[in-house]
């Protein structure tokens, strides 16, 4: 965009979230008049018409707004520079940019490279849908032309990236989600691919089997790194409980292993930073152990993937907990690939109704609720009847049927279980 550096520069800015607080302050800190609009009410104004367009010089959406909200179509449709934040705070960031995007797992490579970075003493961020905006790292004393920002984005964030560049990519999967926002599975490839064409060099882009798989059905026009070990290299060995031992951590450790010598840097500062690295909350914690039931806490995954990945993790029997509220998705199939894992299943929620039809009546045992604290006490008297049991909470689904996110969802499962415990 031309006129980013014009000191009479005015930015529409749409929603109030982490996204459009951050990128208001970065505009405003170069001397740009802002407009906030969004439809709550928490911006400057509710309502964006046609007779606006002609008040700014650009626009800059938030991730919740999808291709077909009136407000983007009326501005995609002007011909107008339309940016999402994360291209919007690009065009003012020094230092170098690592993206990371997949359907899972993209918060634990986030949060490992910036560690690793860190401990290799190099001046490391992470933004994006980690949590923190672009904005704000742009705004940070850490942006210096030494620095790195590693960005956690997701598709929505992708969608409108013109004017970002990347030094490298990893894409760690690609499966269904988001099936409420994208139209076919192909639509959500489509939205994260446009990543790849952000890149500077294709030899810094690590992707997963996957994804190799969609791009060479989709044809696409380039070639990326593709990971083809099985196995961890012998420079990057990790101690004995290292969480990226396990899948479906291991996984995603090949792909950081690859980008990481892709970078030349040395291999002792990423194990370092696998060896000491904690799992953020509900991503496959272990809750509690009690009565010889394991309780597992994974409500992070709200997607088919995710939660098949933790149901191929164990080895002893699994009681299930799943449901919530749908996202689309062919949810038949879903349902035949984690039978073959879960022992006994219990759903709640939304979907749990639609669910139980699609189970046969050979295995899993089947059980379903409505209401989710339910649902994990009668997993938890399940579990105790069979020695070695985990009792995985794993949904599949979003929380937004009976909670705000999947955060709260996962801090009431840990609430039940670790009140079951101290009656024992």
């Amino acid at each position: 965009m031309s006129c980013v550096n014009r000191m009479s520069v005015s930015y529409a800015i749409f929603g109030s979230g982490i996204s459009a607080q951050g990128a208001r302050r970065l505009a405003l800190s170069n001397g740009s008049k802002v407009v906030l609009f969004d439809e709550s009410g928490k911006g400057d104004q509710m309502d964006f018409r046609s007779e606006d367009l002609s008040k700014f010089d650009g626009f800059i959406f938030s991730p919740g707004f999808a291709a077909d909200h009136p407000w983007r179509v009326l501005v995609e449709a002007s011909g107008l520079p339309c940016l999402s934040e994360l291209a919007f705070a690009a065009r003012y960031w020094k230092g170098r940019i690592i993206g990371v995007t997949g359907t899972n797992g993209k918060s634990t490579v986030t949060a490992l490279l910036e560690r690793a970075l860190k401990i290799s003493k190099l001046t490391s961020l992470a933004a994006g849908n980690i949590g923190h905006s672009f904005s704000e790292a742009v705004l940070s004393d850490s942006n210096i032309l030494e620095a790195y920002v590693v960005l956690e984005i997701s598709s929505f964030q992708a969608e409108l990236v013109d004017g970002l560049v990347l030094d490298a990519l990893i894409w760690t999967n690609l499966s269904e989600d988001h099936l409420d926002r994208y139209a076919t599975i192909g639509d959500y490839y489509n939205a994260k691919a446009q990543l790849l064409q952000c890149l500077k060099t294709m030899q810094s882009c690590v992707i997963g089997p996957q994804v190799a798989s969609w791009i060479r059905n989709m044809d696409e026009e380039f070639i990326p790194c593709i990971l083809e070990e099985k196995s961890i290299p012998p420079a990057y060995e990790l101690c004995q409980n290292s969480v990226f031992r396990r899948s479906p951590y291991s996984e995603n450790f090949l792909l950081v292993t690859k980008l990481w010598s892709l970078m030349n840097q040395s291999p002792p500062s990423l194990v370092e930073a696998a060896n000491s690295f904690s799992l953020a909350p509900h991503r496959l914690n272990k809750v509690a152990e009690f009565g010889g039931v394991h309780f597992w806490d994974d409500s992070k995954a709200t997607n088919f993937h995710a939660t098949l990945a933790a149901l191929q993790s164990f080895d002893d029997p699994i009681v299930w907990i799943g449901g919530g509220q749908p996202k689309g998705g062919d949810i038949q199939a879903f349902i035949k690939k984690a039978s073959e894992h879960a022992d006994v299943v219990v759903l709640y929620g939304e979907i749990a109704d639609y669910m139980v039809q699609f189970f046969d009546d050979s295995r899993p045992l089947v059980y379903f609720y409505q209401r989710f604290e339910e649902a994990v006490h009668a997993a938890a008297k399940i579990g105790a009847s069979i020695p070695g049991a985990n009792v995985l909470l794993s949904p599949g689904f979003s929380s937004f049927d009976q909670f705000k996110s999947y955060e709260e969802r996962g801090k009431c499962f840990t609430r039940i279980v670790l009140s079951l415990k101290s009656t024992q």
